[in-house]
């Protein structure tokens, strides 16, 4: 059952919110400030921490690292999966907080990923956040992915491109069997109206999410992006289950 967020994390939240948006000098001022109002903490095990970080050392050493897995996309295109950890604790309770709306934890997967995946050296001209259905994103408030891809942009300073849209509502992918789960997403996406393709010709493409099991997900929203003739399509993942 989703556990009730303690006033840390709502202050988190808050203050990750509000963080894109601030000039330099109002960051400054606002960290020392939120600093004060809510110490830094283990987004796991909410121990205090002297700086603001993700996880404690000792949270941190169960993430497990995983390599980078090719997900064949069509019998010439197979494309390159970055994955910050396995599918397990504690990185799965941060993938789990999209149930009820606790934004912040997008935000710490994308840190995550800028620290323990190969992103950083990667080539990148637009970040592509795997979308949510209309439906699905207006019940929970967010897409996890564009807010994970909005703190990947920041670091790398490229840009993100919300470029695909989701025009089915699919069953959750937990819920089905791996058998299933490709037929469930087939013709789940398209480009979103007035997408101009010769922005994208050429360009270095990196699709973001949360979490890989299958790879159907990516596979999909890929091949319609190949439609726009990209230098390279990638993806990073918070974490893989397989």
């Amino acid at each position: 059952m989703p556990q009730r967020l303690s006033m840390v994390v709502r202050f988190q939240r808050l203050y990750a919110v509000m963080r894109v948006h601030m000039e330099q000098g109002w960051r400054a001022f606002f960290t020392t400030l939120f600093d004060l109002i809510a110490p830094p903490a283990c987004a796991y095990c909410q121990r205090y921490l002297e700086k603001r970080i993700v996880f404690c050392d000792e949270c941190m050493s169960r993430v497990q690292p995983i390599v980078s897995f090719m997900v064949p996309c069509t019998s010439t295109f197979s494309m390159t999966v970055f994955a910050a950890a396995s599918y397990q604790e504690p990185i799965r309770s941060l993938i789990v907080a999209k149930r009820w709306s606790n934004s912040v934890a997008s935000v710490q997967l994308g840190q995550l990923i800028w620290e323990k995946t190969y992103f950083k050296y990667a080539s990148v001209d637009y970040l592509v956040p795997i979308p949510l259905h209309w439906s699905r994103q207006a019940w929970r408030g967010y897409n996890q992915a564009q807010e994970m891809a909005q703190v990947l942009a920041d670091k790398r300073g490229c840009s993100v491109a919300p470029i695909l849209k989701r025009v089915r509502r699919t069953p959750f992918q937990s819920s089905l069997s791996a058998a299933k789960r490709g037929e469930n997403l087939k013709n789940a996406f398209t480009l979103a109206a007035g997408v101009d393709p010769v922005l994208f010709s050429g360009k270095h493409i990196v699709l973001v999410d949360d979490l890989m099991t299958t790879g159907a997900t990516l596979r999909e929203a890929a091949k319609v992006l190949r439609a726009l003739n990209p230098a390279s399509i990638t993806a990073v993942v918070a974490a893989r289950a397989r």
